[in-house]
């Protein structure tokens, strides 16, 4: 009997308690799910597949990655073109977006020529960016799940998808009020009244022509009517357009397609562009040059032709955007970097799908969509780098408690004293630079930017326009890490600010800068 009661014992099925189900995305979007605080859908259907939204309920760590660069610090509204027209090899990589965009997260854009060549915002008063309603036909819908650190007051810098984009919804953990901005370049700013960390979730709408598909045709100069240039940067650009065969073109998409096939087949080279003692005129005609050096010439030969553009880069590439009279459009120019560096989870998610691109891609440059190939994503710890001297760098492990100092020599001052090249000596070789920190902070944190501003001159000659590495090396064991990188301004100034990685260990550093020069002025770095 005890055997049989055994037997029967064990025919019985065992009772499941729990049983996990994994979330079906398609489901959620069929139901209208919402998220547990009701503010975003649970899911969307995209052209990349239904996709979950974020977790709205979880609050900002001290260990992710933050945007927190605000409007008005230095360097943040203009760009300096530089020579080192070497490929980067690796670059790290932060995408708060589902679909993925890598690498075309939109960070920083700039639509106007300055007397000095520098790129800039033409109009940075700020206008609120559009929110509400519902995605519509025609727009392609995002995710954004990112940690931003406010400053009372001022605007903050934070990435969007692409231009034109507008927020359908939105929640953020804790719960603030927080007015999203933007400016005349369609750079988006988060404006909080307290220096606190937030996570920034929303539901993005952007229309799908952005991306790609058909550039329409106008003729130029008949709309979007643009102010004219400076007039040095003016007959630059018309000798270029004489160069290229441009002159007197009247079709945008005729001269669109042109410029696009000239500067796509730019290539990498060791050896900087000079001669022209004008960095516009030697990038432009050497046809040298990785995705940063390929956009920043076809802005300013655009907006030359009366053609609204703009630049647009992030930690990892550059490329443009066209108004081709009906709306802007996404153009990439190849030239992004061999690799990729991603978090695992940001690998998984599945990629953007694009309108296709009606521009042709020069033989052998990679084909279709070269920037985003070129860019391979692989899988990393974490951590990230953007775009900039001696000193002692104390690295902490919290992101909200940073301040800013004001720099205690004037950099003007020092790039008064020194002159420009005189005729006699613009085509000579110098020899080595040297590096002088005018200013950087002493207390920086994991996440955070570390703001750095000075010189790079031979005797009393400034080397403009070079490429300034920024490392922080420790003092123990003389490693140094690559954190970002600068440019010099004719002046041979540099001032900006680069984000500290999240992999760097809590600790003391020095802080060293770097340049490889360029054609005239030899290579140099600082002391610690």
């Amino acid at each position: 009997m005890l055997a049989a009661s055994l037997v029967v014992y064990a025919d019985v099925p065992p009772v499941v308690l729990h049983e996990f189900i994994p979330p079906d995305p398609s489901e959620d979007v069929r139901m209208a799910a919402t998220t547990a605080d009701g503010r975003l859908p649970a899911a969307m259907s995209t052209p990349s597949g239904a996709v979950l939204a974020p977790d709205t309920s979880r609050m900002p760590t001290s260990t992710e990655h933050a945007y927190g660069s605000t409007a008005s610090s230095v360097g943040e509204n203009k760009y300096n073109p530089d020579r080192d027209t070497r490929r980067p090899a690796v670059n790290r990589y932060d995408d708060p977006f589902t679909p993925a965009t890598s690498p075309y997260k939109r960070l920083r854009a700039f639509d106007w020529v300055a007397e000095d060549f520098t790129l800039t915002v033409a109009t940075p008063e700020m206008s609120p960016v559009s929110e509400g309603g519902s995605l519509m036909q025609g727009e392609d819908g995002f995710f954004a799940d990112m940690t931003v650190d406010l400053v009372a007051g001022e605007p903050v810098r934070i990435p969007t998808v692409g231009p034109g984009s507008r927020v359908v919804s939105r929640t953020m953990q804790p719960q603030l009020v927080v007015a999203l901005m933007k400016d005349g370049a369609d750079n988006w700013f988060a404006l909080g009244t307290s220096r606190t960390r937030v996570r920034l979730v929303m539901q993005l709408a952007v229309s799908r022509k952005v991306f790609g598909g058909e550039f329409g045709d106008a003729v130029l100069g008949e709309k979007r009517r643009l102010p004219s240039l400076p007039w040095r940067v003016a007959e630059s650009v018309d000798e270029v357009v004489r160069t290229l065969g441009l002159a007197g073109e009247r079709s945008a998409r005729s001269a669109v397609t042109s410029l696009v096939g000239y500067f796509r087949a730019f290539e990498p080279s060791d050896d900087p562009p000079s001669g022209r003692q004008n960095i516009y005129l030697d990038l432009a005609l050497s046809r040298k040059g990785v995705c940063r050096h390929r956009a920043y010439a076809f802005v300013v030969t655009a907006l030359g032709l009366g053609i609204p553009s703009r630049m647009v880069h992030n930690e990892a590439h550059a490329w443009v955007e066209v108004h081709d009279g009906a709306s802007w459009k996404r153009i990439d120019l190849g030239g992004a970097s061999t690799n990729l560096t991603q978090d695992e989870a940001e690998l998984a998610r599945p990629q953007h799908r694009g309108a296709s691109d009606p521009f042709p891609w020069p033989p052998n440059s990679g084909g279709e969509d070269s920037g985003r190939m070129a860019a391979a994503r692989t899988a990393s710890g974490g951590g990230s780098t953007s775009s900039g001297d001696g000193g002692r760098a104390n690295v902490g492990d919290l992101h909200t408690q940073y301040s800013y100092q004001d720099p205690s020599v004037s950099s003007r001052s020092l790039a008064s004293s020194l002159t420009s090249p005189s005729s006699s000596v613009a085509n000579q070789v110098l020899g080595a630079a040297s590096m002088t920190v005018l200013h950087s902070e002493s207390l920086v944190f994991r996440g955070g930017p570390l703001k750095v501003q000075g010189m790079v001159a031979v005797d009393s000659y400034p080397c403009s326009h070079v490429r300034v590495n920024v490392y922080l090396r420790d003092p123990r064991t003389m490693r140094s890490q690559e954190i970002g990188a600068l440019s010099t301004d004719e002046s041979g100034r540099f001032s900006g600010a680069v984000v500290v990685p999240l992999d760097v260990k809590v600790g003391e550093y020095d802080l060293v800068v770097a340049t490889p020069g360029d054609g005239r002025c030899g290579s140099g770095t600082s002391g610690p």
